[in-house]
């Protein structure tokens, strides 16, 4: 028996550990095809993208776990039942059941590692990750100066230059339109040839001109409107700084990140969620205060005054102003209603968004339990499957394990929806793909344990011939 245990154990771990690898650099490679563009053109060092890299590939396992737990689940019960081993440990009165139990044992430490990925990993991942795309989105692209083309990445500054060659790096036809002293008339300065260097800390660009001119307007005098002031003077050499301080890349305090909710661990997330909950009271409890500004109720009125239309008749109550002072009293109506719905609509406005992002709290504390929970059901999908199959290697497993993998993805997509919309709770809708998952995975074990023919060609062609009472 434990032969059998430690075989079993063995050939899942040797298919889980290279799939959850291929799977984790496939959904990898989607995210940086996602962020491309921000990550491109930005002279980021090497250590910058393989930080990047490492927390992007934290907060996918989520999605590469289950997958490769179906796959290799698949693949280890279908490759012993394609060389009927399954079929000997049955003869030996081996249940499937009791072949299942190691796996389970693995599962269940998956399930922990699950959790503790979704509750402490995933959480500092995303925080790291989030004030890192966070910088790289807002650092400037590096310099790039091409040939011919206005380069406008230095702030107060339009660069041309006209060739430039790449072995000497000596710049040709150079010309500079310099708005940094913020007038409206920019500085002009062209020059037949030049070079440039950085400084040691990368923090200036000089540019050295050589046999150029500058020119630059004047403001125009009072009362003469034909003249343009101006000043022009020639130089054999010129050196011009560049302060490059805004290409620096400078890392954002990650405190400014840490109270979003994908942040947050399960106790956190209680907290916060216990807290917009008082929140949203408080903001009602000032709601129904405020707008007894705006209303008052009629029974506090006619106690106070006498009714200025007696019971029975038609007559309005507007009827009874003075005829002079009903346009300003209607107006003084209108105005106080409008008031009145205004900060009615501004304060369900707020309550609402505060609703909204409780609700993505409890969607994410959810989240948290729903990955450990998917592992094994995977499993218990994917190990009758392999078993009823009996295929193995990556064929027939991978279209299956992809097939199941794409109805739980789309079922945890649409269930979350209908929670951010309020059509379902966070318990059901969160849950729903597991709901959903767990009786097909029931059914399975029930017709692996049965030695079911549901994939049988031969079993169905005879139903077939059955049904349409075929002879041979």
């Amino acid at each position: 028996m434990k032969k059998l245990h430690l075989l079993i154990v063995q050939q899942f771990v040797r298919a889980f550990v290279p799939t959850f690898l291929v799977v984790t650099f496939i959904l990898l490679m989607q995210f940086v095809w996602l962020y491309i563009d921000d990550l491109a053109g930005k002279g980021l060092s090497f250590w910058v993208i393989a930080q990047l890299m490492f927390y992007f590939s934290a907060s996918i396992v989520p999605m590469a776990l289950p997958l490769s737990i179906l796959l290799a689940s698949i693949m280890t019960f279908g490759n012993l039942g394609e060389s009927y081993e399954l079929v000997a440990a049955k003869a030996a009165g081996v249940s499937i059941f009791r072949m299942l139990q190691p796996l389970f044992i693995v599962m269940l430490i998956l399930g922990v590692f699950g959790f503790f990925t979704s509750n402490v990993l995933i959480p500092k991942a995303n925080l790291k990750k989030g004030s890192l795309l966070y910088d790289i989105k807002n650092q400037k692209p590096s310099i790039l100066i091409q040939d011919g083309v206005f380069y406008n990445g230095i702030e107060g500054i339009s660069l041309r230059v006209g060739k430039r060659n790449k072995e000497t790096d000596e710049l040709t036809d150079i010309t500079i339109y310099d708005q940094r002293s913020g007038g409206s008339r920019p500085i002009i300065i062209t020059a037949e040839s030049g070079n440039m260097e950085m400084s040691e800390d990368k923090r200036y660009l000089f540019f050295t001109l050589f046999n150029g001119a500058r020119y630059e307007e004047m403001d125009k005098q009072s009362n003469y409107d034909r003249n343009f002031p101006h000043t022009t003077f020639t130089f054999k050499e010129e050196k011009i700084v560049f302060d490059l301080q805004a290409f620096k890349f400078n890392r954002t305090d990650e405190n400014l990140f840490k109270n979003h909710h994908q942040m947050l661990n399960v106790l956190q997330l209680n907290s916060g969620y216990d807290s917009l909950t008082v929140l949203m009271y408080q903001k009602a409890q000032m709601l129904r205060q405020n707008i007894a500004i705006y209303v008052r109720r009629p029974d506090t009125i006619w106690k106070k005054t006498t009714p200025f239309v007696e019971a029975g008749t038609t007559d309005s109550i507007i009827s009874h102003i003075n005829k002079f002072t009903r346009a300003n009293a209607v107006s003084a109506a209108l105005n106080n209603a409008r008031s009145g719905k205004g900060y009615v609509d501004y304060a369900l406005t707020d309550i609402n968004d505060t609703r909204k992002t409780r609700v993505r709290f409890d969607i994410e504390w959810h989240r948290k339990f729903t990955l450990s929970v998917a592992c094994l059901v995977m499993f218990f999908i994917g190990a009758p499957f392999g078993a009823i199959i009996r295929k193995g290697g990556f064929g027939m497993p991978v279209v299956i394990s992809v097939l199941f993998y794409i109805i739980f993805h789309i079922i945890s997509i649409v269930g979350e929806k209908m929670v951010k919309t309020e059509a379902a709770t966070a318990l059901s809708g969160m849950w729903l793909a597991i709901m959903v998952l767990t009786p097909v995975g029931l059914i399975l074990i029930y017709l692996a344990a049965n030695d079911s023919g549901l994939f049988d060609k031969a079993v169905w062609v005879s139903l077939v011939k059955r049904i349409f009472f075929i002879k041979k």
